[in-house]
């Protein structure tokens, strides 16, 4: 028996048609996540949309926790974005080359030494941010029947048997899975190395650079990559593995990869805060984090001819940006650049209908085809 489930609903600042946008899709859009909350799809559903720079949907739904007494998820609950960390990370990276102090082309083994080796000496910058380094995909990325670790969690197991090796070393371990610039292999460990490399360059630790550099300066006041004490009982999880990664040192440890692929926690106004910021060309709210040419750069397509050969795909041309995605289908315009994280959250950006749509669907079950691409169809459809 279906639930009717209770919407909770946040700030906006216009409604739906004072913007070209059909409200009565935002009621489709609720309906579908209450259906897929009813069946057990997804613990919870939030999502925030705006267009033409003006919030016009700000809506959750569903538990922030697993339990069967948990509270509601609401629309300034906070939740592990994941993989939409990379994104940051890529307009991190694109600060520092706007400050003359990284370029794009530059070898990575002029600041990480490990990588001074006939394996790794051609691997770039531009390598990593695309994924084209050859350097090992995540686990799991080539429908591996028996896929090993993640990086991090090796090194852990290795020091504790008292090895002396580095997290670099453990993912430079090995062959490479092809030639630099030659197939699009997603790998988190590529922009734990982009976040090193951040650190080096900015003397600070890739998070302490990341909180002065972009979240202060955008308002992002609740978004993290340790969440203090005193907010955790807000934070949505979907298992207990993700409760205990909530308590730990405050301090990243030594010898500690950053948290640049994965790490960081929000809210879906800080995300949409970020997605704003790159709908305006790098400005939002009158600060300035990059360049209007550097988000030109990252949300324009940069491989010719790269295979993908991941989760079931057979692509000879795969189009990737840096640090975004550029996957043009369902109704999004072309020109619509994108991020996707575990667990499941994102974050899309139009900037042809000038649309910013970036939600949170929290499941134990992961990705899902009507979690994640029919909400995004149901959102486009609204344009008038």
């Amino acid at each position: 028996m279906q639930q009717t489930l209770a919407i909770h609903e946040g700030w906006t600042d216009a409604k739906p048609e004072e913007v070209g946008y059909d409200s009565q899709t935002i009621s489709r859009l609720d309906n579908h996540y209450a259906e897929l909350i009813n069946k057990e799809t997804i613990q919870a559903a939030g999502y925030i949309l705006s267009r033409r720079g003006k919030v016009i949907a700000n809506r959750t739904m569903g538990k922030l926790r697993p339990a069967e007494d948990s509270p509601a998820l609401l629309p300034d609950s906070i939740r592990k974005v994941y993989s939409v960390t990379k994104a940051v990370t890529s307009v991190a990276i694109h600060q520092l080359i706007d400050r003359g102090q990284l370029y794009l082309t530059q070898p990575v083994s002029s600041l990480l030494p490990e990588f001074d080796t006939d394996k790794h000496r051609t691997i770039t910058i531009f390598h990593l941010l695309t994924h084209t380094s050859g350097l090992r995909g995540d686990p799991g990325f080539f429908n591996e029947p028996h896929s090993l670790p993640w990086f991090e969690w090796a090194v852990r197991e290795l020091k504790k048997q008292g090895s002396d090796v580095s997290w670099i070393k453990a993912i430079l371990s090995g062959p490479l899975q092809n030639m630099p610039g030659k197939e699009w292999i997603y790998s988190t460990s590529a922009y734990a190395l982009l976040g090193e490399i951040i650190a080096k360059v900015s003397g600070k630790t890739y998070e302490q650079y990341i909180h002065d550099e972009i979240l202060y300066p955008l308002g992002m006041t609740r978004s993290f990559f340790k969440v203090p004490e005193s907010l955790i009982d807000q934070v949505c999880c979907t298992n207990a593995w993700e409760e205990e990664q909530l308590v730990g040192p405050s301090e990243t440890q030594e010898d500690e990869p950053p948290k640049a692929g994965n790490g960081m926690y929000a809210t879906l106004d800080d995300l949409w805060k970020f997605g704003q910021m790159m709908l305006g060309g790098g400005e939002w709210s009158g600060t300035r984090v990059v360049s209007k040419r550097a988000v030109e750069l990252q949300t324009s397509n940069h491989l010719n001819g790269v295979l993908h050969n991941g989760w079931g795909s057979k692509q000879t041309d795969y189009k990737f940006g840096l640090g975004w995605s550029l996957e043009h289908y369902d109704l999004c315009t072309k020109g619509t650049f994108s991020h996707e994280g575990f667990g499941h959250s994102g974050l899309y950006v139009d900037p042809a209908e000038e649309l910013v749509f970036a939600f949170l669907v929290p499941s134990a079950k992961g990705f899902t085809n009507e979690s994640v691409l029919t909400p995004r169809a149901i959102a486009w459809s609204g344009i008038l």
